[in-house]
């Protein structure tokens, strides 16, 4: 069993909360918002024809109360002993006054009498002024908004002002507006002047120019060309020529449209063309034979630098270079032992 289930009731549950309802301020927001959720026309249809008392009201409450402890008290029956019977008091509510009732009852009996279309008129007309009021009370609250604004930036220059006033040096004056004129200009006049001089300086400068340095003496060009590609054409033959003269007339070969690259050097003096470029008139070269067998000589032996034409001319080069050695090696110790013995 919990907490809430097996306590008791307290005597005074419900006395305040009547009066807080009574007492809640109703908020804007709900009546302003979306034409208001309030409907204050069209409920006519819903009421009964006798009004209810204020003491009705009052018994329905204490009915309500009544069969709610009723169901409290049936539930508890099965788990708890029967407890004994609880007070119940009633909310206080202030009685609505006799003129308030009566101009409801007659409102209410005149709408009734009129038509349903009469009634949705009237209500699309209560959500229209609802809207109207809420516009009227935004354009309101944005004009009072846009003057706080204006306030606010007129106090933010008079403020600067006031600084920069402050910010003055005590002897300086702030001049007028036609002092300000006479000095810009006086200053025009300066500039103007100034730019004379300058003018006159750029002039000059353009009238003394330096000469350029040409080079004086022999010169060397190096030209590079783009040109079109010549075609060989064939020496002409008998059978051509006889072609030529039958016809009388000579066929035109089409020109290429290729292109190809040319390169030319060009000399000031063509005296210096010799001196640059000279022609050495240089022998034939000799032609290289083999001592062994009076040939031709392809080959040409790296050690003993003898050229030679066949294998076995090359082995009987090598031969005689190896007896040649040995004798010129015999011939020096020779030598050296006929010294030591004088």
């Amino acid at each position: 069993m919990s907490l809430a289930a097996t306590r008791e009731k307290r005597g005074t549950a419900g006395n305040r909360m009547q009066r807080m309802l009574d007492e809640e301020q109703e908020d804007d927001f709900y009546k302003t918002t979306y034409g208001g959720f309030q409907e204050e026309s069209g409920d006519e249809e819903f009421s009964s024809g006798e009004e209810e008392k204020p003491g009705d009201e009052s018994s329905s409450d204490s009915d309500i109360s009544a069969s709610e402890d009723d169901e409290v008290i049936s539930e508890e029956d099965d788990d708890a002993p029967k407890r004994a019977k609880r007070v119940v008091t009633k909310a206080y509510k202030e009685p609505v006054k006799q003129q308030e009732v009566n101009k409801a009852a007659t409102v209410r009996q005149e709408s009734s009498k009129q038509p349903t279309t009469s009634r949705r008129r009237q209500a699309a007309g209560g959500v229209d002024s609802q809207v109207r009021k809420s516009s009227r009370r935004s354009t309101v609250q944005r004009v009072n908004e846009f003057q706080r604004r204006i306030k606010e930036r007129e106090e933010k220059s008079r403020h600067n002002r006031a600084s920069l006033a402050k910010k003055a040096p005590p002897g300086m004056r702030r001049l007028t507006q036609e002092e300000l004129l006479r000095e810009a200009r006086i200053t025009e006049k300066h500039n103007l002047a100034s730019l004379k001089v300058y003018q006159q300086m750029e002039a000059e400068k353009k009238k003394v120019k330096i000469p350029k340095r040409v080079h004086v003496g022999p010169k060397i060009r190096f030209h590079s060309l783009t040109m079109p590609l010549i075609v060989e054409l064939p020496s002409p033959t008998a059978d051509n020529i006889v072609n030529v003269v039958s016809t009388g007339t000579t066929e035109e070969k089409p020109v290429s449209k290729k292109k190809c690259s040319r390169n030319f050097i060009t000399l000031s003096d063509e005296k210096l063309y010799p001196v640059i470029f000279p022609k050495k008139s240089g022998r034939p070269p000799t032609k290289l034979y083999c001592p062994v067998t009076r040939m031709p000589a392809k080959y040409i032996d790296p050690v003993t630098s003898i050229p030679y034409a066949t294998k076995k001319a090359f082995k009987i080069i090598r031969e005689t270079y190896s007896t040649e050695i040995e004798n010129a090696m015999m011939d020096r110790r020779k030598k050296q032992k006929k010294a030591a013995k004088t």
